[in-house]
């Protein structure tokens, strides 16, 4: 059940959908082939639908797409829309797309691996002039006061019952974590550290800037959303204060929080695998954080010790 949660509260945030729907009609034409990879419940597929798309070839993985040619027969698009169980890394489809449709935009926008899908895609179901929805994603930083986020953390290098636990607290330490910032957690600029039109296939993304704090503050680490070109009239972000309820945004933790006071220079740097699996972050002079695949996230562990 908590799948099909997931995807109602995708279906259900009207600024989301509204906009996928608005970029897709700016973008596909009458008589298109469109691939959507990571169709989940096919909503964007019944839209290229509706635009005209001759064909669109709906890619996902997971037991939904069950459901999503259920809601296709629904409403009469079946002969138009194919659905293609698997991921898109291991399936191929029989002609070469116009467009490629990828709701693969992460809460910091590439933790889900984006460019690695479009990236296969354009290889092996793109034509040379296809092209992708969305067209651009940016990933926007700022350093972040969040107290509360970083006491769930520092609690792990603490004794809990006399036993020492701190090899959890260096594990949700060098992790992407998930959390809803409000503007007042920002202490400098946000800024863009880097993004791609994926017209490009980098293995990593990789950005260092230098911010001003815009006033006094305990910094806990690197807040980071996504700000997004769906098409070239049609943007989207979930910066704070948040208008994308589906989406939050990420937090990458200092070990120890820093203080900084108005005016101050600080650089850090922020870099992403393309595949979404792995981080490095580092502000100032400090340790450089690695978070890789197969490691706990800060929920999972929470949920483990309850």
């Amino acid at each position: 059940m908590a799948t099909f949660d997931f995807h109602h509260s995708m279906l259900t945030d009207e600024v989301r959908t509204s906009s996928f729907l608005r970029a897709i009609m700016e973008v596909v034409e009458p008589g298109d082939v469109v691939v959507d990879i990571g169709s989940g419940t096919g909503v964007l597929s019944l839209f290229a639908a509706m635009a005209g798309a001759s064909r669109v070839y709906a890619i996902e993985r997971e037991p939904v797409i069950e459901i999503a040619s259920e809601i296709a027969a629904r409403n009469g698009l079946s002969e138009t829309i194919a659905f293609i169980a698997g991921s898109s890394l291991e399936v191929d489809i029989p002609e070469q797309a116009d467009v490629l449709i990828t709701e693969t935009i992460g809460n910091a926008g590439f933790d889900e691996g984006i460019v690695a899908w479009v990236a296969d895609a354009r290889r092996r179901f793109l034509k040379h002039d296809a092209l992708v929805v969305p067209g651009r994603v940016d990933a926007v930083a700022s350093l972040i006061c969040v107290p509360t986020d970083f006491m769930a953390i520092d609690k792990w290098s603490r004794p809990l019952q006399t036993l020492d636990f701190t090899p959890l607290s260096r594990i949700v330490r060098n992790n992407l974590i998930w959390t809803d910032l409000s503007p007042a957690a920002i202490v400098s600029e946000p800024v863009v550290v880097f993004g791609t039109d994926f017209s490009s296939e980098p293995k990593w993304l990789t950005g260092s800037v230098r911010v001003e704090a815009i006033k006094d503050a305990l910094v806990h680490g690197i807040g980071m959303w996504f700000r997004s070109s769906l098409a070239p009239n049609t943007q989207i972000t979930n910066a704070p204060p948040n208008t994308v309820p589906s989406w939050e945004q990420g937090f990458l933790p200092l070990d120890e929080p820093m203080v900084v006071a108005a005016g101050d220079q600080i650089r850090f740097e922020v870099s992403s695998a393309a595949s979404g699996a792995e981080w490095r972050w580092q502000v100032g002079s400090g340790r450089t954080h690695i978070t890789s695949d197969g490691q706990l996230s800060m929920r999972k562990v929470e949920e483990a010790v309850k």
